[in-house]
């Protein structure tokens, strides 16, 4: 009972967290803390962290279909939006009816979603109501799924090897790790789930203890340049790369000069925007390289911005923000945010970061 009464107030703290923090960095911070270090034992590669509330931009979108310039889906955009990026992925190359069949889930069950990832290694929790938690329930008992007691709390599971992959398993509709077939704890407390691919990893973040991933420097340096982000909306969602040895996705820069990147997508009611900041390495003057991406912004990206972004540094990181008017897309997506990925995608960035002077001068 004990025990029991610890995962209550766990989960009350992984509910409350998100919702009190209003900031980028704040959420990120959030989501970072609840998961120790040691959770992500077992992991290999670059460390993968989302946070998202389709509830930030679902109103947004209902009021475009409104007005006739998107679709009437508010639910989908809300999820692709807010998603954290593994499942984001799964999202947008998959119809509604497939991941509800896989999961039982809807995209209008992507509100307060957050996951961080490392190789084989997922952990994530997400707002569960009762109907979508009747429909999860019932998908994953389909799907053989047993439930029995933890600690006093409900678990959910399938797979008996931690971490370890399953071709019977995979279903590329399954976002929660199902594209490789891995494992999945699930457990339920209140009205969020929480579920990881391994039982060590799901008990730490049910029990914290040891150090966190917010306490490493790379992630810290990520988080301040969030905090130099002025108030651009209401966030919809924070996505956050750490290199941790291993390749990011930004072409030109798998293995450098790039150790971390984080992108943050706002809404507002007529206008929205987006930040990306990226963690250089150690001894880079940050200063000079923002002087001279700010002078080279009009060529960062094959398309013009909707704004002129502007440019701050500091604490090893580069903060670019920028903002735009509600565009004609009626939130279907957001178009500050979709040209930092631009930037990120088209290689002119890295190039001029590869060969600048001030890099680990």
């Amino acid at each position: 009972m004990m025990f029991r009464g610890l995962l209550l107030s766990v989960c009350l703290g992984l509910m409350a967290g998100p919702s009190m923090a209003q900031g980028a960095a704040d959420r990120l911070q959030t989501i970072l803390s609840n998961v120790p270090v040691a959770a992500l034992d077992g992991g290999e590669g670059a460390i993968i962290a989302g946070f998202g509330n389709g509830d930030a931009v679902r109103w947004i979108a209902v009021r475009g279909a409104q007005a006739g310039v998107n679709p009437n889906t508010p639910n989908r955009f809300a999820a692709l939006r807010s998603a954290p990026p593994l499942q984001q992925a799964v999202i947008a190359a998959t119809p509604d009816e497939a991941i509800r069949a896989a999961v039982g889930l809807n995209p209008g069950d992507w509100v307060n979603t957050w996951e961080v990832a490392q190789g084989d290694v997922r952990i994530g929790a997400m707002d569960i109501f009762p109907d979508s938690e009747m429909r999860l329930r019932g998908a994953l008992f389909v799907r053989g799924f047993t439930e029995e007691e933890r600690g006093g709390a409900p678990v959910m599971w399938q797979g008996e090897a931690d971490l370890r992959g399953d071709p019977a398993r995979v279903d590329p509709a399954n976002p929660f790790g199902g594209e490789d077939g891995l494992p999945m704890r699930m457990t339920f407390l209140g009205d969020r789930a929480i579920w990881a691919t391994g039982w060590d990893a799901l008990d730490l973040v049910l029990s914290p203890s040891g150090d966190r991933l917010s306490s490493r420097a790379d992630a810290q340096s990520v988080i301040n340049g969030l905090r130099r982000v002025g108030n651009l909306g209401g966030l919809v969602s924070v996505r956050c790369w750490l290199r941790n040895g291993a390749d990011l996705p930004i072409p030109g820069a798998e293995r450098g000069p790039i150790e971390g990147f984080a992108l943050a997508d706002y809404a507002n009611r007529e206008s929205e925007g987006a930040a990306l900041v990226l963690h250089l390495p150690e001894r880079t003057d940050v200063e000079a390289v923002a002087a001279s991406l700010s002078d080279a912004w009009p060529i960062l990206a094959l398309n013009e911005p909707p704004s002129d972004p502007e440019f701050s540094a500091g604490a090893g990181s580069i903060t670019i923000s920028l903002r735009s008017d509600w565009g004609e897309d009626g939130a279907a997506a957001n178009q500050a945010y979709l040209w930092l990925q631009d930037v990120l995608n088209g290689g002119r960035l890295t190039h001029l970061l590869r060969n600048h002077p001030a890099m680990g001068g």
